[in-house]
């Protein structure tokens, strides 16, 4: 009879311990994240060239410290998720020592969250609204013009805007 129980035991034993473990709910780093938007600087004489901007600094507006202060053609900004609008100050030094050119601008988006899946949940996506980019403060200094070049801000491998300076 101990020898008729046993197999039993053992199954009803194994079955407890595999049955009662849970599957890791661990979000990769490899998910895609809330993208933030891609703007490329564009030289406004020959629009087709890419043009760097010497250590800009780029602001958040309210916020003291510059969020990027390099040498670049190329600009990654993260867009606020719990706001429809997202305001940056992009400063340039000029040739002049003491002197700074910079202009704001005023990025209008919706947003539409996104299911990843269980472990990582939600994620934001935007849709830039074509007619509301703008200088909220003033006429733009350094920067000629701008052209939104894909209006949803899904992923980070697609330019979103172009400014031309």
């Amino acid at each position: 009879m101990k020898k008729q129980a046993a197999p039993f035991i053992l199954f009803t034993l194994l079955f407890s311990i595999l049955g009662g473990c849970e599957k890791d709910d661990v979000c990769l780093v490899e998910t895609p994240s809330t993208p933030r938007l891609i703007i490329k600087l564009f030289n406004k004489d020959d629009r087709s060239l890419s043009k760097a901007a010497d250590n800009i600094k780029i602001y958040g507006i309210g916020k003291e410290n510059p969020l990027i202060t390099l040498t670049t053609d190329s600009l990654v900004l993260p867009l606020k998720t719990q706001d429809a609008f997202t305001q940056y100050a992009f400063l340039l030094p000029t040739s002049t020592a003491s002197l700074t050119v910079g202009d704001t601008l005023q990025f209008n988006y919706r947003r539409y969250d996104q299911y990843l899946n269980r472990s990582c949940g939600y994620r934001a996506n935007f849709i830039l609204d074509k007619n509301t980019v703008s200088y909220p403060n003033a006429a733009p200094i350094w920067m000629d013009s701008f052209e939104i070049l894909i209006d949803t801000v899904s992923n980070e491998q697609q330019t979103h805007l172009a400014i031309y300076h």
